[in-house]
């Protein structure tokens, strides 16, 4: 009689989850945040999903994140899921959803927009969830998020 092999990730005292990221979003998610270098990481990349085929899980130990960190996964995961941990237990629990439009988070990436120019924050208006896309509301520029350059 052959047992199935169990695997066992361990609990977060505090910290961070993202489940249900897109699979292969989890390592962008990553770069995006720029976590302090000594925070503690767990990625889990293509697993199994009962709500999606497949999907990315991200743990980080002792760090939560901050709104606009939430909001900067929400344009690579829009369905991804944050949880809030302290204490071992789950004080807030999140689904990520894209904004119909914001303020930042990202530049535009037409090099005559006025942002540029300017220096002030682009603004953009969501157009697609899947693959994520966005049009700026300056120049009217339309690039989906493997274009995304994040602030």
């Amino acid at each position: 009689m052959s047992r199935q092999p169990t695997y066992k990730v361990s609990a977060l005292t505090q910290g961070t989850v993202l489940d249900h990221l897109r699979a292969r979003s989890a390592l962008r998610a990553l770069r995006v945040l720029r976590l302090p270098p000594d925070t503690t990481i767990m990625v889990g990349v293509n697993l199994p999903s009962k709500r999606h085929e497949r999907k990315d899980l991200i743990k980080i130990e002792g760090y939560e994140l901050t709104q606009e960190e939430a909001a900067k996964v929400a344009l690579i995961s829009p369905d991804a899921t944050l949880s809030i941990i302290r204490e071992y237990d789950v004080v807030q629990k999140t689904e990520l959803t894209l904004p119909v439009t914001f303020r930042g988070l990202i530049r535009c990436v037409n090099p005559s927009c006025i942002v540029h120019e300017e220096r002030v924050p682009g603004l953009f208006r969501v157009e697609g969830n899947d693959p994520v896309s966005v049009r700026c509301e300056y120049c009217e520029t339309s690039f989906a998020e493997e274009f995304f350059e994040f602030l």
